[in-house]
């Protein structure tokens, strides 16, 4: 599923299919040169995973200009009103994964709750 495109916005990014059934292994791509799994999101947080994409960008940017390629990241200097925008789309993506992995159904593939319970309906 795609929370932003070019058309829109500078970042393109989306919740891209993993063979994995797991919450902590769902990936986050971001112009399709990098992504986060959901995991790395929790534990890093938010804020920390945009400073890494910024030195990766930085690394980037300095890979292009000796090797004269291109690149999506490169030629751009992200804003700080970009990377708010981009930290919209990741708690977008990290809620669709919480209520995609919080069904009855999925709680108790994972071992959470009884298949009882799975079955009980909320009143």
């Amino acid at each position: 599923m795609s929370y932003s495109r070019w058309g829109n916005s500078v970042w393109y990014t989306y919740w891209c299919s993993t063979e994995s059934k797991k919450r902590d292994d769902q990936l986050f791509d971001i112009c399709g040169t990098h992504a986060f799994t959901y995991g790395e999101l929790k534990t890093r947080g938010i804020d920390g995973c945009i400073e890494k994409l910024k030195d990766i960008i930085t690394e980037k940017n300095n890979e292009e200009n000796k090797m004269k390629q291109e690149n999506m990241f490169v030629g751009h200097n992200y804003t700080t009103e970009e990377y708010e925008e981009l930290k919209g789309y990741i708690r977008e993506f990290m809620k669709d994964v919480e209520d995609e992995f919080n069904t009855p159904s999925q709680l108790y593939r994972d071992g959470v709750i009884t298949l009882e319970d799975a079955f009980i309906e909320e009143v």
